[in-house]
């Protein structure tokens, strides 16, 4: 690249260990600092709170590297997405909100139909209040606490140290590869809580095909928060999609796929939904990312040049 950029002194082969170093301290810092006789329940309370507080030391520790690595005369909080100049700061979370709604726009027409209304009319207070710690736990996990660490980590981080030895469009596909990976671990949980059941025990394969599919859609997700970070300029956008992607959860393709004949109409129908969801996605997915949408004018700023048509 022809700037200057925070991490350019390093060679490349450093930068992918470097990268290889945040992913598994992330993920080891989950089980280090977790009770022993719990590590693998991820949903037990003690094992949550320990966590967090896990994220919170590793997420510090890449920032001070990364801080007191650079280049001097570089503002890394810039290039980690963290500015100040701000076009509209509602534009960070309504345009990139509307746009994976539009993604989503077949799977959220099909959970709609499928919803249990009927239920949910008579015990919708019971539904959105929380009743215990854990629940308000898990929720904070979900929504914030991993989204906020996994984006600073994932993108941010791990964008910001391939800015210098790869062209913006191959980081977007290379830096998904780190976040894909460092979700395995889950895989390691499933096998460890499948192994104490005794009426639904998975087979090992089952399990491995499940995690490859995660995977997968892991991957999809990081490719599209890599790819609206780099256009956008900032970190908000990928955190506030993560956490509605976390809401909406993986599309339920297996409800679609065992749809009977019976059902064929609707089958049809939630196809249809969902070729329109893509294509509103895919036409306006440049027109929504525009980088001057998103940050005012500031010479200093060359990051971004690539994408701001």
């Amino acid at each position: 690249m022809d700037d200057i950029s925070p991490f350019d002194y390093l060679s490349f082969i450093s930068t992918i260990i470097i990268c290889l170093t945040f992913s598994i301290v992330y993920v080891l810092g989950l089980y280090v600092l977790s009770p022993s006789s719990r590590r693998y329940e991820r949903n037990h309370p003690h094992v949550i709170s320990r966590r967090f507080f896990a994220v919170f030391i590793v997420c510090s520790l890449i920032y001070l590297f990364l801080k007191h690595t650079c280049n001097p005369n570089i503002n890394i909080n810039t290039w980690l997405g963290f500015r100040t100049n701000i076009s509209s700061i509602w534009i960070l979370f309504f345009y990139p909100t509307i746009l994976t709604l539009l993604l989503y726009f077949g799977p959220i027409i099909q959970w709609i139909d499928l919803f249990d209304w009927k239920y949910y009319k008579y015990n919708w207070k019971y539904c959105l209040v929380y009743h215990n710690t854990n629940d308000t736990l898990i929720f904070i996990r979900n929504y914030l606490v991993a989204p906020f660490t996994e984006e600073f980590v994932f993108r941010s981080s791990i964008l910001c140290l391939l800015y210098s030895h790869v062209s913006l469009f191959s980081a977007i596909f290379l830096s998904p590869l780190f976040f894909g990976l460092a979700h395995f671990h889950h895989m390691l949980e499933h096998f460890k809580q499948n192994h104490h059941e005794k009426h639904h025990r998975l087979s090992a394969m089952t399990i491995i095909l499940i995690h490859l599919f995660q995977f997968s859609y892991t991957y999809i997700f990081g490719v599209y928060s890599s790819f609206l970070f780099i256009r956008t300029g900032h970190f908000i956008p990928s955190f506030i999609i993560h956490t509605l992607c976390n809401s909406l959860g993986i599309p339920d393709f297996m409800n679609l796929i065992d749809m009977n004949d019976g059902q064929r109409k609707r089958k049809l129908v939630y196809m249809i939904c969902y070729i329109i969801g893509l294509w509103l996605f895919s036409t306006n997915l440049y027109s929504l990312t525009q980088s001057n949408f998103y940050y005012s004018n500031d010479s200093s700023i060359v990051i971004y040049r690539h994408w701001s048509s």
